[in-house]
């Protein structure tokens, strides 16, 4: 065998085991993140009154560990699941995460406002055309993917061109994260201190955060797929994948947490206000039932002297 063919069968390998590698890794820390807030989604997701969002999330949040449990199985051997059917599964997994970060950003804005309108028209024409941009890349893909009976595994002939995969997702996310600024400027009361503005503050500080994770790991996965060996475009696919669905969910509960505890303190707040006017107006009664049986015991006083002084000088047994 060509020493140079068996070196770049070499480098296959290596790279393809760091792929399998980084992809169980995100895996696991996908089933550990589940576990660690499935008491929360129990607790504020499961107990919610069944909505789109709801659903939307419920979705995305067991879509994705089944999905990577396929392809962990796949890589192992035992059973084959189609890129096409896998890429698609990313495709919608992702369309989910950004209509729940519309969702949770309409929530910061005024019933009726018009950036509402402006917001969904951007999210379908996005979603279009990353719906486009995958189906472009797959048809690309396809024709370049073969498998090397050498190696034992599925490979290109040529790099495939699949940058415009991340494209989308990158402009969507900056758009958001100007949307996020803009409305916190537009609206600087919102982000006060009082518990009326809790909710608020905690989705621009979790829409910053679900931003610059975001961006970093799909300008991560953009880099690669430019940059990388055509054995390493993959590379962090999945691990990157589990990392936003993880930053969804973690955006989503915290929020539905938040709601959740400012509806409590309203309700001791409004329990202990009710508790205090009770108490003022036991105090007003207990008050005025002072003054009647004062105003009472003075008017016995009156009649009982009135008495006095009748038996003593007006008395008809008088001498």
């Amino acid at each position: 065998m060509d020493a140079g063919l068996l070196q770049s069968i070499v480098v296959a390998l290596e790279n393809v085991l760091t792929t399998r590698y980084l992809s169980a890794a995100g895996y696991v820390v996908l089933l550990y993140d589940h576990l660690l807030t499935l008491d929360d989604e129990v607790k504020y997701i499961w107990s919610a009154p069944t909505t789109i969002a709801k659903i939307l999330f419920l979705t995305l949040r067991y879509m994705v560990p089944l999905f990577l449990t396929g392809e962990t199985i796949t890589r192992s051997g035992l059973v084959v699941i189609p890129m096409s059917d896998a890429t698609y599964a990313g495709w919608i997994s992702i369309t989910i995460s950004n209509f729940l970060v519309l969702l949770r950003i309409w929530t910061t804005l005024p019933r009726g406002h018009r950036l509402i309108t402006w917001s969904l028209v951007f999210f379908i024409f996005m979603q279009l055309g990353s719906f486009a941009v995958t189906t472009w890349v797959i048809s690309n893909m396809i024709p370049v993917l073969f498998f090397d009976p050498v190696a034992g595994f599925c490979s290109f002939s040529a790099k495939p061109n699949v940058a415009g995969l991340w494209i989308p997702g990158l402009i969507f996310e900056v758009v958001v994260f100007v949307t996020i600024c803009w409305n916190a400027l537009d609206r600087p009361r919102a982000l006060g201190t009082d518990s009326e503005t809790h909710i608020t503050r905690l989705l621009f500080r979790d829409g910053v955060i679900y931003f610059i994770i975001l961006f970093v790991l799909r300008v991560a996965n953009t880099v690669l797929a430019l940059v990388a060996h055509v054995s390493l475009i993959f590379v962090a696919v999945y691990f990157i994948w589990a990392g936003t669905t993880i930053t969804t969910n973690r955006l989503i509960i915290n929020s539905r947490r938040a709601v959740a505890e400012t509806e409590q303190r309203r309700e001791v707040l409004l329990m202990a206000e009710a508790e205090a006017h009770e108490s003022v107006a036991d105090d007003l009664q207990l008050d005025q039932s002072v003054n009647d049986l004062q105003s009472i015991d003075q008017q016995a006083r009156s009649r009982n002297a009135s008495y006095v002084r009748w038996s003593k000088g007006g008395s008809f047994w008088a001498t």
